[in-house]
């Protein structure tokens, strides 16, 4: 903030010279000369010291005479804030950055130490996790560097209980759910099970359980933008489950297109699962990718984990 400080005066009083009073006699022509030559150079003199106290004082040589010079000090201006120092990141963008560099460094140690302790439990151990990392829908190295350059969208959801970090380029798309636990602000971003659980898929777009280059390497169907984006849930008994399901059977979702919450349709029954739609409209008009990100809650139990989902429409 600038502040204005008030001018600073200094009094300095000015005294005028007396001349002496002349002689009543009457001076010789001589006398007269020299005398008017010495009063102009005696006027001379005075008129420089009255110009000189003029300038320093910033005032006239009439000032000089009848008034008390001012003198005014400005102070120097408060230094402005950098850009930098003003628009920090918050908390939230800033450990979704911090897990972007551990993916992009391949270091699935430090990735593994930022999640949740909800997430960490997806996996049978550490280990598993970092066999597995990038490959099981967790974000690639290669996508990890795209997006850590890209501008992070923030978001609440489910009542402020979470905080939905995305992020949309020309070719990734992606979004982190950070949340306070046990353990501190962690991120809750657990795999896709390939195996033994109810899984969940995108069928518009057709690109599976996440918006992978491998399955989209695989045949996977664009975004069909006249048909709302649409994703399905298997139900836990298809899949002749023991235990409750580690992706979850949501009866509602959250939905963001880059980072602006958009309004679900009711889930419909989908063969043996459910099937939640979101209208998102045609495209822009200038062609720029979206990114969806459809967002729910694992059980209903506490602490209960949360997963989404991002696509690029």
């Amino acid at each position: 903030m600038r502040s204005t400080r008030a001018a600073l005066t200094n009094r300095t009083p000015a005294r005028a010279t007396l001349a002496s009073t002349p002689s009543r006699s009457t001076p010789s022509p001589r006398t007269r000369q020299s005398r008017t030559t010495s009063a102009r150079a005696t006027l001379t003199g005075a008129a420089l010291a009255v110009a000189v106290l003029g300038v320093t004082a910033g005032c006239t040589s009439a000032e000089a005479e009848g008034t008390t010079p001012t003198v005014t000090v400005t102070s120097a201006p408060d230094p402005v804030p950098s850009a930098s120092a003003t628009s920090a990141a918050s908390p939230a963008v800033e450990l979704v950055r911090e897990y972007l560099d551990a993916a992009a460094a391949g270091d699935a140690a430090a990735a593994w130490a930022l999640l949740t302790p909800e997430a960490q439990a997806f996996y049978p151990s550490e280990q598993q996790f970092a066999s597995l990392f990038g490959r099981d829908g967790t974000v690639t190295p290669e996508a990890a560097g795209q997006l850590a350059a890209a501008t992070f969208e923030e978001t609440k959801a489910f009542e402020d209980v979470v905080t939905v970090v995305s992020a949309t380029t020309e070719a990734e798309a992606d979004a982190w759910i950070v949340r306070e636990s046990s353990a501190g602000l962690r991120i809750d971003d657990a795999g896709v099970p390939s195996t033994g659980d109810s899984v969940y898929e995108w069928t518009n777009p057709a690109v599976g359980a996440e918006d992978v280059a491998a399955t989209a390497d695989a045949g996977a169907a664009p975004f069909d933008d006249s048909a709302p984006a649409s994703l399905t849930f298997a139900s836990p008994a298809s899949a002749d489950a023991t235990g409750p399901s580690t992706v979850g059977y949501p009866n509602g979702v959250f939905a963001f297109v880059d980072g602006v919450e958009t309004p679900t349709d009711e889930p419909v029954s989908a063969g043996s699962g459910r099937e939640f739609t979101i209208p998102v409209g045609s495209a822009s008009s200038d062609g720029a990718p979206r990114g969806l990100t459809v967002v729910w809650q694992v059980g209903t139990t506490s602490p209960s984990s949360f997963r989404s989902s991002t696509v690029l429409l």
